[in-house]
């Protein structure tokens, strides 16, 4: 978990060691804090981010298992503050399947997606959750999906600030809505970046694939945002612009080694040199899979 905060600002502003300094703009009526959660390596290191108001909370993405969400929702519940709004950024399990764990624990909160991204979560969800409990353990996932309500436009009032929610643009799915919360120069960019762990690049088999995501992250990338809260990290991974040049340079490995190798064990080997250490190897396993099924 890591804490962005009004009363940590001037400690950490300019701290190259934190790598979440904050823009210094908070007179401003705004949120007071965006906290991580990030899941252990079990329920796919994706991260859940918390933002917490005077009086209020707005979730973005609701984890991938049960325990994992109900860790997300005692974090929430020791704030003190009422959860408002839960925002699903895409439709993948990993970020939808633990929202009931979240409704159950905050019945009054209104779950929402982008307008884009929502007739994909209700076209999956339930199916995935069907295929990911048939082969789990009892308690691993949610006993039911519950879907957002289509978000009325692109924007979500949260204590007078409006924290844009971005039209969504191709990452490892095609849309994803990345979230911009201005006064915090924070951007949660969901699975548009993934930083020290291999990204899901299943989907993203041809070099054109591979272009589309790499200008989505320029386009990230010029929002300027002091913080960037990846989709997946390790837990020690620094939230700053440096998780973008990390899913760019992954991505570049990722499309010359395709374009260098003929078979599974020889793209294993060129995408596992120098990533040696990074979280996630599934992703890259996914991957070999699509690229040569069978």
């Amino acid at each position: 978990m890591e804490l962005l905060n009004r009363r940590r600002f001037l400690e950490l502003a300019g701290t190259t060691a934190a790598g979440t300094a904050l823009l210094p703009n908070l007179a401003f009526a705004a949120p007071n804090e965006a906290m991580v959660f990030t899941a252990d390596a079990q329920s796919a290191l994706v991260d859940s981010v918390i933002i917490v108001g005077d009086e209020s909370a707005m979730l973005i993405d609701a984890q991938f298992t049960a325990p994992s969400a109900a860790a997300v929702a005692d974090m929430i519940e020791a704030t003190g503050k009422r959860l408002d709004t839960i925002l699903i950024s895409h439709y993948h399990p990993d970020h939808i399947l633990g929202l009931a764990v979240i409704m159950d624990r905050f019945p009054d909160a209104k779950p929402v997606a982008h307008a884009k991204v929502q007739p994909g979560i209700e076209a999956t969800a339930a199916g995935m959750l069907q295929g990911m409990s048939a082969n789990a353990p009892a308690g691993v996932f949610a006993d039911r999906v519950v879907i957002p309500e289509v978000l009325s436009g692109d924007t979500i009032d949260f204590e007078g600030e409006r924290i844009s929610v971005l039209d969504p643009i191709h990452g490892d799915t095609e849309f994803i809505s990345p979230v911009y919360i201005e006064s915090l120069s924070t951007l949660v960019a969901a699975d548009l970046v993934y930083a020290d762990t291999h990204a899901w690049v299943e989907g993203n088999q041809t070099q054109e694939d591979i272009a589309k995501w790499q200008a989505s992250l320029d386009q990230l990338e010029a929002i300027g945002a002091t913080t960037v809260i990846p989709g997946h990290r390790l837990p020690s991974t620094v939230n700053d612009a440096t998780t973008i040049a990390k899913t760019r340079a992954y991505l570049t490995q990722w499309s010359k080694a395709k374009e260098e190798t003929s078979n599974a064990e020889d793209l294993r080997a060129a995408m596992m040199a120098g990533n040696e250490d990074l979280g996630l190897t599934m992703a890259l396993d996914r991957a070999l899979e699509a690229a040569y099924p069978g």
